[in-house]
């Protein structure tokens, strides 16, 4: 009977895995047949805000990413690529943090002030 119970729980432990597996199959699938409009945030930035003197052309005077951020970054654009989800452009706000996780994770992209 005991044992019983342990498969049981190990089974259903097992089995809630599957529905975000799917899930994350069909997302690639989707993203892979084009036609998509993909908005990623920033990657990690510690902190909140930026100071009140901060200057969208002076990286040192806005919060950056960190370590993990840029490593965050890199998996995104991994992420990507491994998967053969194809994308025309990326575009990215004027501020340091955004254009260095699309840098990391894309190389390739452009700055739009519509999006700071």
């Amino acid at each position: 009977m005991q044992v019983r119970s342990i498969i049981f729980i190990c089974l259903l432990i097992i089995s809630s895995f599957f529905p975000a597996f799917a899930n994350e199959q069909k997302i690639i699938k989707d993203l892979k047949e084009g036609g998509k409009l993909i908005l990623i945030r920033h990657s990690e930035a510690p902190g909140t805000g930026d100071p009140a003197n901060f200057n969208l052309n002076d990286c040192k005077t806005q919060r950056n990413l960190s370590a993990e951020g840029i490593e965050q970054a890199k998996r995104i654009g991994e992420f990507f690529k491994k998967n053969n989800i194809p994308f025309e452009k990326v575009y990215s706000s004027e501020y340091c943090r955004c254009k260095d996780t699309a840098r990391n994770a894309f190389k390739d992209f452009e700055t739009f002030s519509g999006l700071n």
